[in-house]
């Protein structure tokens, strides 16, 4: 879809209102093929599969544009600036602008026209810069949008066939009961107010919509999949609100609402803003998995029936599809697991983009979710350390007492805040009582695990990443050898000490929870191999322990396998993560598929088989 550019914004001229207003019904672009009856109009609330919740989240992550607002006072106006960019941080980010006063309406007076002539201007000079107008429901509506066309060329307007849809009827007459999905009430059209609704309002696609061909706006305003029949009341209450402002209060139809948006935002190249994908993304994969648990029980009455029996009963396969879905691209799609695996390789060398799509599975299903809380007393400090899962929503607690400089707080008012802790420790299996962090991690860690060969993990991890090695007499220390630092891409020699075994989800991250785990599992997780990479003293340095919100390689062609090795210590160890880190994880995992596949891609790699994931996805 071009964004093709519009003469500078003022006052619409009379004859361009008169002009549009004539046009109003009337779409350029050739009929879609005339319904011949309502049952051929594609309904959104229509029964998805599995397939297509995974469709959705794939789009939702890799081609559905993500925006913000802001909002600066200038005067008697108001600047609305809204930026938009890839979910991938690929392309150029768009900026789409417009004055309004207090109200959202035209900004008046000199100083908003002396605004709008230094905004044309720009608009005329930068291709990314896009100057428009407030949007004004009654105004604008019309002019730009149309009113309800004929676009398929069968006589009726798309408001009627989505009415005579929802009511049921053999004709396009508009006469019956429908279903609100919105509140799950049977209505009598003929009794009660019900209008056309847009689930994607108007108002939100407006700072794009409005630069768009004519063409485009009349196709978004009567796309039958994205318009359900209401009552007139309930459409004004949800107005332009968007997911996470507002659902409908029939939870029955929370994952249609939800991949409609998906869906109509990613197919007309419509941006959403950052709150609204956190809403959709977590609606959609609950859906997904009620999906698959549903397939899996009816699998279980029925029998387990062949392979390709299975695929269809789980909804996953691209026979699962449902034809009115139409979007940007379709994710990889992985062949049947045929069990063989690669091994060896360690985290500096590529995985899979199987390996890749695993990560993401666990990324949203088993990595549970970190945040921190600091309440402060007199001399002492309490920090709070919450865990949750991403499922199940079950959530772990871990507290410990602290001074103010992160260190033991001592003292009566310590000894107290430390009592009250421990009797709730007590009580409670889900809430750990935890002791300051200093200095801990490195003397309950720090022990190399030695092999059946007689080589410790660290020995292990040089043989595995240093070429060119010439060993001493004994065969357990490097005399010599070349390696390329992962964090930089640059080649260097060993330098001995100087050269260090860095884990990639550092100790210092995972000792909130490794503290309260045995012997066993803190050196499970100390020596996993795939965890561990041999670096230059001072890139390790440099890191500091940082998480992924605050630090990514300078290499970037190391950030795929940065990003699924962060995601596989913490699956595979319960290791929680922030926020800020998942969401950077899971834009680097989808650009690497997306980079390794193109649209549409296969996968033929194999599983790595030190990888070792909780479960595997349906997929």
């Amino acid at each position: 879809m071009s964004l093709r550019r519009r003469r500078p914004v003022g006052a619409v001229p009379a004859a361009a209102v008169l002009v549009s207003a004539l046009l109003v019904g009337v779409s350029t672009a050739p009929p879609a093929g005339a319904y011949s009856d309502p049952s051929e109009v594609p309904d959104p609330f229509q029964e998805y599969s599995a397939q297509d919740y995974a469709d959705a989240l794939w789009n939702l992550e890799t081609s559905t544009a993500v925006r913000s607002l802001e909002r600066e006072s200038r005067g008697d106006c108001e600047v609305f600036a809204y930026e938009v960019r890839h979910p991938l941080e690929l392309g150029e980010t768009r900026r789409y602008v417009h004055l309004a006063d207090e109200d959202g309406w035209w900004c008046d007076g000199e100083e908003g026209e002396e605004l709008r002539e230094e905004f044309d201007t720009k608009d005329d000079e930068d291709e990314h810069f896009f100057h428009g107008r407030p949007y004004e429901n009654t105004t604008h509506r019309e002019p730009y949008y149309g009113t309800w066309a004929d676009v398929t060329g069968n006589g009726v307007s798309s408001r009627t066939e989505i009415h005579a849809r929802d009511l049921g009827n053999n004709t396009f007459t508009v006469s019956g009961t429908y279903l609100d999905h919105y509140t799950g009430q049977r209505v009598d059209i003929t009794e009660t107010e019900t209008h056309g609704e847009h689930m994607v309002p108007v108002g939100h696609t407006w700072p794009e919509m409005q630069h768009r061909p004519r063409e485009d706006r009349v196709a978004y305003y009567n796309d039958p999949m994205n318009l359900t029949s209401t009552i007139g009341e309930i459409n004004r209450e949800k107005a332009g609100h968007t997911p996470s402002e507002w659902m409908p209060s029939n939870e029955d139809a929370h994952c249609a609402y939800s991949l409609t948006w998906v869906h109509i935002a990613n197919k007309h190249e419509l941006s959403l803003f950052q709150r609204d994908i956190d809403q959709l993304r977590g609606q959609l994969w609950d859906c997904l998995h009620d999906q698959l648990d549903g397939a899996q029980g009816a699998q279980g009455d029925e029998g387990e029936g062949s392979e390709g029996e299975e695929s269809e009963a789980g909804g996953i396969g691209a026979e699962s599809r449902s034809p009115d879905l139409d979007w940007q691209s379709l994710p990889p799609e992985t062949e049947a697991d045929d069990g063989t695996e690669t091994s060896g390789a360690g985290p500096t060398e590529p995985y899979s983009v199987r390996d890749h799509l695993d990560a993401v599975w666990h990324l949203e299903n088993h990595v549970r979710l970190r945040s921190v809380e600091r309440e402060e007393h007199q001399d002492c400090d309490v920090q709070t350390h919450t865990t949750t899962h991403p499922r199940s929503g079950e959530t772990r607690t871990y507290a410990r007492v602290i001074s103010p400089e992160n260190t033991y707080c001592f003292g009566d008012e310590g000894d107290q805040l430390r009592e009250e802790l421990e009797a709730e420790a007590a009580d409670d299996n889900a809430v750990f009582h935890s002791n300051p962090m200093d200095g801990q991690p490195r003397e309950n860690l720090r022990t190399w695990v030695a092999g059946a060969d007689g080589l410790n993990t660290r020995q292990h991890v040089l043989f595995r990443d240093l070429e060119d090695v010439e060993w001493d007499a004994t065969g357990s220390e490097v005399v010599s050898a070349t390696f390329e630092d992962p964090y930089t891409g640059e080649e260097g020699d060993y330098a001995g000490p100087s050269t260090v075994i860095d884990h990639l989800l550092p100790v210092a991250h995972a000792w909130t929870e490794m503290e309260h785990r045995d012997a066993q599992q803190r050196q499970a997780y100390y020596n996993d191999p795939e965890n561990l990479v041999a670096v230059p003293e001072e890139s390790s340095e440099a890191r500091a322990g940082e998480a992924p919100r605050n630090w990514m390689p300078d290499n970037e062609g190391f950030h795929c396998q940065y990003a699924v090795a962060w995601t596989h210590t913490a699956a595979a160890h319960e290791i929680s993560l922030f926020g800020s880190d998942i969401a950077q994880l899971r834009q680097s995992l989808h650009r690497c598929i997306a980079e390794e596949t193109g649209s549409g891609g296969s996968d033929e790699g194999q599983r790595r088989a030190e990888l070792d994931w909780p479960e595997l996805p349906p997929w």
